[in-house]
């Protein structure tokens, strides 16, 4: 009795959380908002990387003034080096999900179903893509003018 009551109320519980999924999924604007969800993440995830990887090339550069020019050279090739796979992969996953959203935000355009919610949904988004894209490009400047500095410095 005890195993068919618990078996009922399983089948129960997922048939609840299966019908807020089957609308989503029929859904294009809850469609949109988790593209939105994900591409936020991922983006994120990018600048905290690129912005990590630009200071450490920074940090880097300076501490090298005054070293040897051989090993400076090669710290600063290897960070470069890992600022760019990083800056390769990620944007390749935040490029996919750009796509994504893309066809997400067409599937509604053309079920006319919340086109007046996509402007409110996209508007914050883009402000903070381009806050990102800003900071990240500040980083790669300045990382970019200490190794100038440090070439200077080695009379280069």
């Amino acid at each position: 009795m005890n195993r068919a009551v618990s078996l009922l109320s399983v089948g129960l519980v997922a048939g609840v959380l299966a019908v807020p999924m089957a609308l989503a999924d029929t859904d294009p604007l809850a469609a949109v908002k988790t593209d939105i969800a994900k591409l936020q993440s991922d983006a994120t995830v990018r600048h905290d990387l690129l912005i990590a990887d630009a200071q450490k090339l920074q940090a880097d550069a300076r501490a090298a003034v005054g070293g040897a020019r051989k090993a400076a050279f090669a710290t600063i090739h290897a960070d470069r080096a890992k600022l760019r796979a990083d800056r390769g992969q990620t944007s390749a996953t935040v490029k996919a999900d750009r796509a994504q959203l893309k066809t997400d935000i067409a599937a509604v355009r053309q079920a006319k179903a919340g086109h007046g919610q996509l402007k409110a949904l996209l508007q914050p988004l883009r402000a903070q893509l381009a806050q990102q894209r800003a900071e990240v490009k500040a980083a790669a400047q300045s990382a970019a003018a200490d190794v100038k500095a440090l070439r200077t410095s080695f009379g280069h």
